[in-house]
């Protein structure tokens, strides 16, 4: 599945202040629930969370990709931020994230499409073209056009 498929301009949140990753965290998967699509926030939260404990999804070159499958959601969502200014966030090459990436999958959804769909994501927020792009963008309009033009 294309990321453009997944995101939308209400999904694309630009310069977030938060500035701690927990909080950080707290914030982008209480904005997913808003948008639907979520059985239980604290749920959503606790699982995302524990997947972060069991390894950092700080992916280097300032991305972050929180992610889980879920009992609380029954499709693929969603949601782009980029921080009012780069967060510490832990990442395997200690750069600071610009760009967090949160998607969540049914955890009793077919396993191979969200490697995929990650792999393609992976694939796209790699492109340091994309990325710069993405953090000069002046609307969430912008950077789902970005997105679609790149992938």
């Amino acid at each position: 599945m294309k990321l453009s498929a997944l995101l939308s301009p209400e999904r694309i949140v630009l310069d977030i202040k938060e500035r701690d990753k927990n909080v950080l965290l707290t914030k982008l998967i209480k904005n997913l629930a808003e948008l639907g699509g979520v059985n239980d926030v604290a749920m959503l939260e606790k699982e995302v969370k524990e997947r972060e404990d069991l390894g950092n999804t700080g992916i280097g070159r300032g991305i972050g990709f929180p992610h889980s499958k879920s009992s609380q959601v029954s499709n693929i969502l969603a949601l782009l931020a980029r921080p009012a200014k780069p967060v510490e966030y832990g990442s395997i090459d200690h750069v600071p994230v610009s760009i967090l990436l949160l998607i969540v999958a049914p955890a009793d959804g077919d396993n191979n499409e969200y490697l995929h769909t990650m792999a393609r994501i992976s694939r796209l927020l790699g492109k340091s073209e994309v990325r710069e792009q993405i953090l000069k963008a002046h609307s969430a309009d912008e950077v789902m056009q970005i997105i679609t033009k790149n992938e």
